[in-house]
């Protein structure tokens, strides 16, 4: 057919943009606000400290006015009410601090599940356009200061927050004209704080983007180390992880920058506060205005408001690196769609499936097409060939079936029904695909083989693993079936790794099965016997097969010639080779060597 079907094309952005510093600080308030019984919990402990903190310096003040200086009470029992408010507000700390971490590191789980969840819905097309490192590190290093800001520098600023309140309404209670002197230092601080926040925001979130280029650095170079090795690219591996080691450094060390012109200034200026009582107090108290023991609360309120002052500051700075991290993470929490799903879902029909690719186009981000009004029928229950040379749309036509792409025009149909109109799931559990590079999980070859099934009865297992030749293999396994599959499958070879994911899919059940170029690791010998296994255990379900050899497609029934996107031949094996068209020129060598 070659009628066009309208079809808006699926776009996500590259990199979305950060939500801004307040809508990232709403966000994160309500993730803390989730931990409600946590944080009243924190809030409550740092309330307590504040009065605690307070009433010390309080009865301090009585005791030297009435038991050091006049004389008229004893100083035990106030001594004894210090030492009980201290131990108290040591306990009161210490709940406090427990109730905060845990604040902070559910959180920090929180946002890793949020993260990975969407990992798992994002399109195939997302992970085309991003490099594993900054995925892997928006999950791990991006979290840290959010960990720490909502763990403990929110419940930290309040606390910080309430003793200043608190500690000012006494000092203006006891004199307020000395209370205004303290003051002196309020507006530098607030000023210095705010061009601090200013300055070392955007040098925040640029730390976090080069920790990022560093770990995909790093991911690369472990994941491809036996390239690097077997090519003798250390030295430029090398090079290339300290560019962007050194980029870390250098931002780094202007974040340092600025924070050592500023927050040293922070540290300092409440001083000035001190510098000011001990001018102005000490002369009241010789003018005999202001009592020793006033004396004396004024300058331990200034002094336990030094850490709140200097935390101010640090925790503005810890702020900056929290949004700045927490900005880049809700950018692809909110600005990634996973592929839409339908509305009202359709059902695929019971038995064998038939798939129909109708004017289909496809094209990567919007780039030259790879596809073009390609019209091709797969009959239910048969076997067709995909052939064509490298970068004829083989993979590009297959990865349409289970939706990891939608096609940018025409539709793809599984049982007469639109692969759009059918849920993921249910699509992805009648279509089973095996790679040319399959990807095998660090676990016992036995739950490899069901993954896709994990319900599947043992003589099924079995018997796929006949078909795919993996019982060949699996009884030479230190534990057989239960043998450990390293990481990727490195403890197999590739052509095991392609027949253990025959296997997987042949235990699904599903009734489409897509493979792409499934035996090029095994040899020819091998190939054929596999070949006459294979057909049996296929019977009854469609099946697309992309492929480059000939002993390959002896598998299918029919197969067709992918060139410039768009199919130039079709027919069976045996037809297009006396047809001696693309068909024979892509396989003629290996006609001419048999």
């Amino acid at each position: 057919s070659g009628e066009r079907f309208a079809m808006p094309e699926y776009r996500n952005p590259v990199d979305p943009p950060d939500l801004g510093l307040l809508p990232t600080f709403r966000r994160l308030l309500r993730l803390w606000r989730a931990q409600w019984r946590l944080a009243v919990w924190g809030l409550s402990c740092s309330l307590g400290y504040t009065l605690i903190s307070t009433a010390i310096p309080l009865l301090l003040q009585r005791a030297i006015d009435r038991a050091v200086v006049a004389h008229t009470q004893s100083l035990w029992p106030y001594l004894g009410g210090i030492v009980g408010l201290a131990a108290l507000r040591f306990g009161i700390n210490f709940s406090r601090r427990y109730a905060t971490a845990r604040i902070g590191i559910r959180i920090e789980a929180r946002m890793r599940e949020l993260l990975y969840e969407a990992y798992l819905r994002f399109p195939r097309a997302f992970y085309d356009r991003h490099a594993t490192g900054q995925v892997l590190s928006r999950a791990t290093n991006d979290l840290y200061p959010i960990r720490y800001f909502i763990g403990w520098g929110l419940v930290q600023g309040a606390q910080s927050l309430m003793m200043i309140v608190a500690a000012g309404i006494v000092l203006v209670l006891v004199d307020a004209r000395l209370a205004l002197y303290t003051a002196i230092a309020m507006p530098p601080i607030t000023v210095l704080a705010l061009r601090f926040a200013r300055r070392v925001s955007p040098i925040s979130r640029q730390v976090q983007e080069r920790k990022g280029d560093v770990t995909e650095a790093a991911d690369e170079a472990v994941v491809g180390i036996e390239m690097v090795q077997a090519f003798g690219r250390e030295d430029d591996v090398r090079g290339r992880f300290g560019g962007k080691a050194e980029a870390v450094r250098d931002t780094v060390l202007r974040q340092a920058g600025v924070e050592s012109r500023h927050l040293p200034g922070l540290y300092y200026l409440p001083s000035l506060s001190i510098a000011a009582v001990v001018f102005f107090g000490g002369r009241q108290v010789i003018g005999g205005q202001l009592s020793i023991g006033q004396f004396v609360l004024f300058e331990t309120l200034l002094l336990q408001l030094v850490w709140p002052l200097e935390a101010l500051g640090w925790i503005t700075n810890l702020a900056q690196r929290a949004l700045a991290s927490a900005g880049r993470s809700f950018a692809w929490l909110d600005g990634i769609e996973p592929l839409p799903e339908p509305a009202s879902p359709r059902h695929l029909p019971a038995g064998p499936l038939e798939v129909r690719f109708e004017a289909v186009r496809f094209a990567y981000g919007g780039e030259t097409e790879v596809l073009r009004d390609l019209d091709l029928v797969v009959e239910p229950g048969s076997i067709v060939a995909i052939c064509g040379s490298t970068g004829a749309g083989k993979t590009s036509l297959l990865n349409l079936l289970p939706r990891f792409y939608d096609p940018t025009g025409g539709r793809v149909l599984v049982g007469g029904v639109d692969t759009r109109d059918v849920s993921i799931s249910e699509l992805r559990n009648d279509v089973a695909l095996v790679t040319q590079r399959p990807v095998l999980f660090s676990v016992p070859l036995r739950e490899n083989l069901t993954a896709g099934r994990e319900d599947a009865d043992w003589d099924e297992v079995l018997a796929a693993c006949f078909a795919a030749g993996v019982d060949a293999f699996a009884s030479e396994l230190p534990h057989e079936y239960d043998t450990l599959i390293g990481e990727r499958g490195v403890n197999l070879s590739g052509g095991q790794r392609q027949r253990v994911a025959l296997a997987r899919a042949l235990v699904t059940g599903a009734r489409v099965i897509v493979l792409d170029d499934p035996l090029s690791a095994v040899d020819t010998i091998t190939e054929r016997r596999l070949v006459s296994r294979l057909r049996p255990a296929l019977a009854g379900r469609t099946v697309l097969v992309a492929t480059q050899r000939l002993s390959t497609v002896e598998l299918a029934d029919r197969a067709v010639v992918l060139l410039d996107g768009r199919i130039a031949e079709s027919g069976t094996p045996r037809e297009l080779l006396r047809a001696g068209g693309a068909f024979t020129t892509l396989f003629g060598d290996e006609v001419a060597a048999a």
